[in-house]
């Protein structure tokens, strides 16, 4: 594993395959991250507790979840590899976690403290552009999600989900996906044996 080009696929992923900055630069510019392995099952940031840094997915899948004050898990979303993963409320608020992140797989990631890294970048050329970029992507899958939710049927929020985490099919159980997508487990099982 060569983690110089795993940072560097990650540059070019942060903005946009218009990179100013390079994987040596990190350095250059006295910022200090933490390459942390993150194995299958494990949470990279806890539910209810702070999260001040971001997480830049060098390798691997995560999901973000979160449990109801009942016990209930809902799964929100999903990011791989290159990504970027943490609580943009609990790092720029300084606050706790609405959500948990759990590795789904083997997981590697180059770690900063929010603050310090910002602080750090904000004047580097092309930093702020491939940050809003990064943002406007964020905001616009969050309205495809309330809208898929609101327009669309279960059977419908699960085939788009198939059609766009192909990579995570196997990786996941009935009840994670079923979550993900608003339903029971028994109800996406129905879906399922209708689909076959």
């Amino acid at each position: 594993m060569n983690i110089q080009n795993q940072l560097q696929d990650f540059i070019a992923y942060f903005s946009e395959g218009r990179a100013t900055i390079e994987a040596d630069d990190f350095l250059k510019f006295g910022l200090k991250g933490e390459f942390k392995h993150y194995q299958k099952g494990q949470l990279i940031i806890h539910q209810g507790q702070p999260a001040p840094k971001i997480h830049f997915l060098l390798k691997g899948y995560v999901r973000y979840f979160s449990l109801s004050e009942e016990g209930k898990e809902f799964t929100q979303s999903f990011a791989s590899s290159p990504g970027i993963a943490g609580s943009t409320r609990a790092m720029s608020k300084k606050t706790k976690s609405l959500f948990s992140i759990e590795a789904l797989d083997d997981s590697l990631c180059l770690e900063f403290d929010w603050f310090v890294f910002f602080d750090v970048m904000k004047d580097k050329p092309g930093f702020l552009m491939a940050y809003n970029s990064l943002l406007e992507n964020l905001f616009i899958k969050k309205e495809e999600r309330e809208y898929a939710f609101v327009q669309q049927t279960a059977e419908q929020r699960y085939l788009n989900f198939l059609a766009e985490n192909s990579y995570l099919g196997s990786k996941l159980s009935l009840k994670v996906i079923a979550s993900h997508i608003g339903i029971t487990p028994i109800a996406l099982s129905r879906i399922r044996k209708k689909l076959k």
